[in-house]
């Protein structure tokens, strides 16, 4: 029996390593009432004045979140350098010398790395600086069941699966059933396909800020599958159309280049974004969602819903 289990981890640890990593993370279906526009004054208004916390960045941006402290390094400008790095305050901030409080909450170290040289700029001519995070501590998984040691483990700019996730908790406990990995998300649990995994190498899910991964016991007896790739695309709802989905594919897609798509033109738009704290709203007038400086540049994530939006 031990002799069967060793093989089984060997196995499980084996096409661990062999299996490439892969940004396809499903999600549960937005319900209902996310479908509907939020009024506008409640909406996060994108303009060219802010797109820039909103532009398309890259694959697997990782967003900086309260409590991760970053590393800044400025050339002429040591004065910017702490040792200790720059702690990610409760309100989105960091104190920066000369240039007072910089917003880094749910941006990507690019668009801070951008905005701290852009204010540097009043005094010097031109601004090198490098912005690194030092320590990850705002978002987290936790792994929970027969592991050998559950654990928390810190999400970065490193995608994190299911697998390896069980792998840094110290893969599965003696007379585990490894087939048996459940998620939990949003308040739901979902079934991992593992058994796809193991006998045809199939893709795992990407975990997610807040997910909690069971593994053996009852996990996913009866679970509904976290399998349904479609649900990663975007979702484009309209009134007399229905709804359109289109996949990410592993690429950044612009809120402009879906509307373009679509020949939707004319409109206000909402964005609609699913959250750990609820739904999200992002307001685009008539003139902004026409504009490639401003839709052209608003970077979608997987789950989002598009609207055109009706002031009522």
């Amino acid at each position: 029996m031990v002799i069967k289990h060793a093989v089984q981890v060997a196995m499980f640890l084996l096409v661990a390593g062999c299996t490439t990593q892969t940004t396809s993370v499903s999600r549960p279906s937005a319900p209902e009432t996310a479908l509907q526009p939020v009024a506008a004054e409640q909406a996060i208004s994108v303009t060219r004045a802010n797109i820039g916390q909103f532009g398309a960045q890259e694959q697997n941006a990782y967003l900086v979140g309260r409590g991760d402290v970053l590393q800044i390094h400025a050339i002429d400008a040591a004065e910017l350098t702490a040792p200790a790095g720059y702690l990610v305050e409760a309100d989105g901030t960091i104190q920066v010398p000369f240039l007072g409080r910089v917003s880094a909450a749910e941006r990507t170290t690019g668009a801070i790395r951008t905005d701290i040289a852009t204010r540097l700029r009043a005094y010097l001519p031109n601004p090198q600086v490098d912005l690194r995070v030092l320590e990850y501590n705002a978002r987290q998984i936790t792994v929970i069941g027969d592991v050998m040691r559950p654990n928390r483990q810190a999400l970065t700019t490193r995608p994190l699966t299911v697998i390896d996730a069980i792998n840094a908790a110290g893969g599965v406990a003696s007379g585990a059933n490894m087939r048996r990995v459940a998620i939990l998300r949003n308040g739901r649990e979902y079934a991992v396909d593992m058994d796809g995994f193991l006998r045809h190498g199939a893709s795992l899910p990407v975990l997610r800020d807040g997910d909690v991964v069971q593994v053996g016991r009852s996990a996913a007896r009866n679970l509904p599958p976290l399998t349904d790739p479609a649900a990663e695309g975007i979702t484009l709802s309209r009134p007399g159309y229905g709804t359109q989905r289109f996949d990410l594919d592993g690429r950044v897609v612009t809120l402009g280049q879906i509307l373009e798509s679509a020949r939707i033109a004319g409109t206000e738009v909402q964005v609609l974004r699913m959250t750990r704290a609820g739904k999200q709203a992002f307001h685009f007038n008539m003139s902004d969602a026409a504009d490639p400086q401003v839709a052209g540049r608003f970077a979608l994530q997987a789950g989002d819903t598009i609207l055109p939006f009706t002031a009522r």
